[in-house]
């Protein structure tokens, strides 16, 4: 549990000077990093570790397999993290679905309803509450400050990261994520297709008039 605090107050320590401000006094023009996530050459494994759902049960990336995930690590203490909720609140509603998921992480030690309580007082309609209160989940992930964000793509493979506050809004950025969708679309369709190949091909070769069968047929008739 130490351990775990420790890493969550070095999590927030590039971020010290500018919790003594308000959200409000932020200039969101001057904090934010690249608009697209810069995407690494080759997907790389992303953390196994567990975090909490809204119910309080354990969940993990595995369990969003198959879908495009964005997921941010956040915290109320930090706050370009706040700035950034509504922007990733609007990103769920435009495009979560079957495809795409924005997970929305906390790293804080306050318990479930505290955090619901907070998800309410901001009006955040449309992300589901995440939680990591022991930072299992950053720690794997090798998180270095808050927000750090990245994009998993549909095999759970880490794709891209960005550290710091994003304009989720932008074009560009849901341009690239749509791209992503994309891409995992046309895999699952081009699997899709082999199987079904591989499917009749199996269902023709057990027929009892395919020419393999055949061929078996007369060749036992030779051994008889």
């Amino acid at each position: 549990m130490l351990k775990s605090c420790l890493f969550l107050i070095a999590l927030l320590f590039p971020f010290s000077a500018l919790n003594a401000q308000t959200t409000g006094e932020i200039s969101l023009k001057n904090k934010l990093v690249p608009e697209t996530f810069r995407l690494h050459s080759y997907p790389v494994p992303a953390p196994t570790a567990t975090f909490l759902n809204e119910a309080g049960e354990k969940t993990s990336l595995a369990d969003f397999k198959g879908k495009i995930v964005l997921v941010n690590i956040w915290s109320t203490s930090c706050p370009q993290c706040v700035i950034e909720l509504p922007m990733l609140d609007r990103l769920q509603k435009d495009m979560g679905g079957v495809k795409f998921q924005v997970i929305a992480l906390s790293s804080d030690l306050d318990p479930l309803p505290v955090l619901k309580r907070f998800w309410s007082n901001r009006g955040i309609k449309h992300l589901k509450i995440y939680a990591d209160p022991q930072a299992k989940f950053a720690q794997a992930a090798d998180v270095k400050g808050l927000p750090t964000t990245f994009l998993i793509d549909e095999e759970g493979r880490e794709a891209g990261r960005i550290r710091g506050i994003v304009e989720w809004d932008g074009t560009k950025i849901k341009a690239q994520i749509r791209d992503m969708i994309r891409t995992a679309k046309q895999k699952a369709l081009k699997k899709q297709a082999i199987l079904e190949e591989e499917k009749l091909k199996t269902s023709a070769e057990s027929s009892p008039l395919s020419p393999a069968t055949v061929t078996k047929e007369i060749q036992s008739w030779f051994k008889k």
